[in-house]
């Protein structure tokens, strides 16, 4: 059991390690508050899979690569309002809109599976309240907006 555990632990931190940079917990702690930004649109991209510990996955907004989620990871972007196309770069290239609006939030949650060749990937709107609960137990990627 306890060599499992170590085994695990490993997996995930050698994940993490090919990711976009962790956020410092200060920030993370703030993003998690789901604040409202004034005049601004606040997306985030939420991968709450731990058994996809081991892909990595490239997301781009509005065309520019915003870093690679893994398991138990976070995207937090402050942009303008207007809209803003958020692809997950897998076998399958999925997206979604967002057509923001100033002082809202909008979740984004990327569910990955197994692919042919590489892992495919599905990116859906959820609420706050599931947003909120899968947020804990996720870290927060640099990635500027």
């Amino acid at each position: 059991m306890k060599g499992r555990s170590l085994f695990v632990i490993l997996l995930t931190t050698a994940a993490l390690a090919g990711c976009a940079r962790l956020a410092p917990p200060e920030t993370d702690a703030l993003a998690k508050l789901l604040q409202p930004v004034p005049s601004k649109a606040v997306i985030f991209v939420l991968r709450n899979e731990p058994a996809s510990a081991p892909w990595r996955m490239k997301v781009l907004l509005d065309g520019k690569d915003m870093g690679s989620t893994s398991a138990n990871t976070y995207f937090r972007w402050v942009v303008e309002p207007g809209r803003h196309l958020v692809v997950s770069d897998t076998e399958n290239d999925t997206g979604v809109v967002v057509d923001a609006q100033a002082g809202q939030i909008y979740y984004i949650w990327q569910d990955v599976s197994t692919g042919f060749f590489r892992p495919r990937a599905d990116l859906r709107f959820v609420d706050r309240q599931t947003a909120e609960v899968a947020l804990r137990s996720c870290y927060l990627l640099q990635g500027d907006a």
